[in-house]
């Protein structure tokens, strides 16, 4: 063989396994602790691996590879993720006094729609609600593109319209991160003299936001929403655990870094 033809198949190579290292860490969580969800790492990976693969770093591609495809099959086969997850929910009872029930957003879909764990955070909190909790606010993101402003408003006002939910729903804006959701929802609050609130979010997020909220000023009752395809069920599917691993992924470095910013203890 040819060294031309040697340096072309090394680069084949590493550009295959630097994209497979891609597709794993995607499938993984790892892309999104970079909150940047229209960022595509498969090219610059392939990239990466066609030049590694033509160096005597060219192992450090199947070490990675190897460790990737490890835990790949650990998350798929295993309760790894459920036992994990244990540290960051939090899950206090229903509550029975409260002054409103606060739901947290969990982004939405780029033709303004909600997401589905948005959705299931919603309806967990509208269900709460309809047992004597007379307040909702309502977390409402907005995201600036070059063709406009795109919101989920209109499809939370729907879904509210058509529950026929008698709570005095307050819609709160200005939401990029779980601290601003509990300094704005804390201004409304103080309007209306309310302290105790029952936080609707995620299981796996309820532990962080929990804390964030306490550490605002408000007493709080830790609500976890039910969550479908959560992953964090016995019964669970491959599918579903890797859902519950990149939330434990991702709450693992925020809670770390909330810690660091000293917005919670």
């Amino acid at each position: 063989m040819s060294e031309r033809a040697r340096v072309a198949r090394d680069a084949l190579t590493g550009a295959i396994l630097g994209t497979l290292c891609a597709v794993a860490a995607h499938l993984l969580g790892v892309q999104q602790l970079l909150r940047r969800p229209d960022l595509s790492l498969y090219l610059p990976s392939a990239i990466a691996g066609a030049i590694l693969g033509v160096t005597r770093l060219r192992s450090l591609l199947w070490f990675f590879g190897g460790t990737l495809a490890l835990l790949c099959i650990l998350v798929a086969y295993t309760p790894l993720a459920r036992h994990n997850a244990r540290d960051f929910v939090r899950r206090d009872g229903i509550p029975v006094n409260v002054d409103a029930v606060v739901v947290l957003s969990a982004g939405f879909t780029s033709d303004g729609l909600m997401r589905s764990e948005t959705l299931d955070r919603l309806l967990s909190g509208l269900a709460l609600a309809g047992r004597g909790t007379p307040n909702l606010m309502v977390s409402r993101e907005r995201q600036s593109t070059r063709t406009g402003p795109i919101t989920d408003s209109a499809d939370l006002q729907e879904i509210t319209t058509m529950l026929g939910s008698r709570a005095n729903i307050i819609f709160v804006d200005s939401i990029r991160t779980t601290r601003t959701e509990a300094l704005r929802m804390r201004e409304i609050a103080r309007q209306h003299r309310w302290n105790t609130v029952a936080v609707v979010t995620s299981p796996m997020h309820s532990s962080r936001a929990c804390a964030t909220f306490e550490a605002v000023g408000f007493k709080v009752v830790c609500a976890p929403a039910v969550l479908r395809q959560s992953g964090l069920d016995p019964r669970s599917t491959p599918e579903d655990r890797f859902r519950a691993f990149r939330s434990w992924l991702y709450e693992r470095f925020a809670t770390d870094e909330y810690r660091r910013r000293g917005w919670i203890r």
